[in-house]
């Protein structure tokens, strides 16, 4: 039989939990998901703002895999100001080089093997 206080506190810890995971994750947008042109890859590009200036997460994960793995964290990038930056990711038309541009200029590579 369950104990009401036990019950009680469980619900309490985990409400405790989830206050603590909303106050210290950081407000994120999801800028691309781009699968790449072989279709054995999937890109994403995250927008995080820990600061007033944003900072950039590059993911990349296989098609049969379930876990993103990070490939760049970018803590802000200065040469462009945040409110003018369009950022994106592109696939290299044979799928082993995957590039992070800032208004068109590749700023970042990654070469799969």
């Amino acid at each position: 039989m369950l104990d009401p206080k036990r019950l009680g506190f469980g619900i309490f810890t985990l409400f405790i939990v989830f206050v603590a995971f909303k106050i210290l994750t950081p407000p994120s947008m999801e800028v691309a998901l781009i699968d790449s042109p072989d279709g054995s890859k999937t890109a994403r590009l995250r927008k995080f703002y820990y600061v007033s200036q944003p900072s950039y997460k590059i993911y990349y994960r296989e098609t049969d895999k379930l876990v993103w793995e990070c490939l760049l964290y970018l803590p802000s990038y200065t040469n462009t100001p945040h409110a003018t930056a369009t950022e994106s990711i592109e696939w290299a038309p044979d799928s082993e080089n995957l590039f992070f541009k800032i208004n068109g200029t590749s700023i970042w590579s990654h070469a799969f093997e």
